[in-house]
């Protein structure tokens, strides 16, 4: 790369002043060929944050221990929705997500000019890419910091800043949720179009594909309640979303890389410390039957009397989409559609005919033939909380469904028991913005 003054490099570092989003560029320069470009997506997807253990705190998954175990002194304010404790050495992410989509930015302004030099990609591809990342980044900070989706109000409904260019003197003021939305729709549409890899191999299962484009669509107009879009999405997929039989010994766990189930494997979804340090909150453990779903050997070990994580804790074990969720998305949907609930009954049957003992599927298979709308509904519900435990999901879920009441009791450092109680609808349902976040930008603060 030649240095000019043309460019911003994304590299970035925060900042009290000159730009609203809390970050700055620290030197310029620009990409001139294909294969550069190509390195700076690499950098937008390495610069993508782990985070989804942090959602699993907070919802009703997993709980820090206490004794000697020093996570619980850095988690339990996360998992008692303790937004302002000043112990917090961890935050949700709002500096790396933007700085991810300022690299995509990047890309999406130059690389259709740029000198082919290599016959092994395109600039299409390249610019698919970046546009279907900074899709996806922007709908993590939505799903974050806005209001759940609602048709009726979205369009009054304070969202997050977009950002879609390369330019630190605007002012970055939050959008509407559905403008937020319309331009992730902008984006994911126009990359989609662009795409020229139908799957991408093991090795780079983090870059999008045309098959991850769909996956991506199809999970924002599940959110969006879009269940006509939603289904057809999903069905699109289905064909080619292979399950792993975990009646075979032999099978591999769905969470890993080299899974047939996986679509695009960009994200860390469990830490090392959730791994080791914490336990599964009976919320969840009692969502299984815990001798005959197979999941539960593949997802969690023991502990004394306590399940804990043992799902997607290394480098093999990276999940953003997955063909179970494909399944799962297209079943919801359908349970949605007028005269669709038979195939949403087949597409939920399909997918813990592949994770449960066959006896207990027999019996399984026949509540759900009997189940009405409502209940069949509530079983999808259920089954997602089972199948994509831990991987970020269950947090979202929540949040968009029916915004329960959650109820957290454990032992203290002290060795008192607590109860803490997140309420119905409570506003804590959305994340606050980052101090950092709205001290450097007063516009977050409208």
């Amino acid at each position: 790369m030649k240095i000019k003054n043309i460019f911003y490099i994304i590299s970035f570092v925060l900042l009290s002043s000159c730009n609203y989003l809390d970050v700055e560029p620290t030197g310029k320069v620009i990409p001139e060929k294909v294969t550069e470009f190509r390195a700076m997506m690499t950098s937008a997807y390495s610069k993508f944050p782990n985070y989804k253990h942090l959602l699993s705190l907070r919802a009703d998954e997993t709980f820090p221990f206490t004794g000697e175990y020093s996570a619980y002194d850095r988690f339990v304010d996360f998992a008692i929705w303790n937004d302002n404790s000043p112990s917090m050495t961890e935050t949700y992410p709002w500096v790396t997500l933007y700085n991810t989509i300022f690299y995509t930015n990047s890309v999406i302004d130059d690389v259709m000019s740029s000198e082919v030099d290599t016959y092994d990609d395109t600039k299409e591809q390249i610019k698919a890419e970046a546009l279907l990342l900074r899709a996806y980044a922007h709908f993590e900070l939505l799903n974050l910091y806005a209001v759940p989706y609602n048709a009726s109000t979205a369009a009054s409904d304070k969202g997050i800043p977009i950002s879609t260019r390369i330019d630190i003197e605007q002012d970055f003021v939050r959008a509407t949720v559905e403008d937020v939305y319309t331009q992730i729709l902008s984006d994911i549409e126009e990359g989609r179009g662009l795409l020229q890899v139908d799957e991408q191999p093991v090795s780079v299962k983090y870059r999008f594909s045309k098959e991850s484009g769909l996956a991506l669509e199809a999970r924002v107009r599940l959110y969006r309640a879009e269940w006509d879009k939603a289904l057809a999405l999903a069905e699109e997929l289905i064909p080619t979303c292979q399950l792993e039989d975990l009646n075979d010994a032999a099978a591999t766990s769905p969470y890993d890389v080299s899974s047939k189930e996986a679509i695009l494997a960009l994200e860390r979804v469990v830490s090392h410390d959730l791994a080791t340090e914490t336990y599964i909150l009976p919320a969840l453990k009692n969502q299984y039957n815990l001798e005959e779903d197979l999941r539960v050997s593949r997802y969690f070990t023991s502990n004394g009397d306590d399940l804990v994580p043992n799902k997607c804790n290394g480098d093999n074990m990276k999940v953003t989409f997955r063909s179970g969720e494909i399944y799962l998305i297209a079943a919801e949907a359908a349970a949605h559609v007028n005269g669709k609930l038979d195939l949403a009954k087949t597409r939920l049957k399909e997918l813990v005919k592949n994770r449960l003992t066959p006896a207990y599927y027999s019996r399984k298979a026949s509540e759900i033939d009997g189940m009405g709308q409502e209940e069949l509904i509530n079983e999808i519900a259920n089954e997602r909380a089972r199948e994509l435990a831990l991987e970020g999901h269950r947090w979202y879920d929540l949040r968009r469904t029916t915004r329960p009441e959650i109820v957290k009791t454990y032992t203290n450092q002290e060795g008192k028991t607590e109860t803490k109680t997140l309420g119905k609808d409570d506003p804590r349902y959305t994340i606050s913005f980052p101090l950092e976040a709205t001290t450097n930008n007063p516009n977050l603060r409208d």
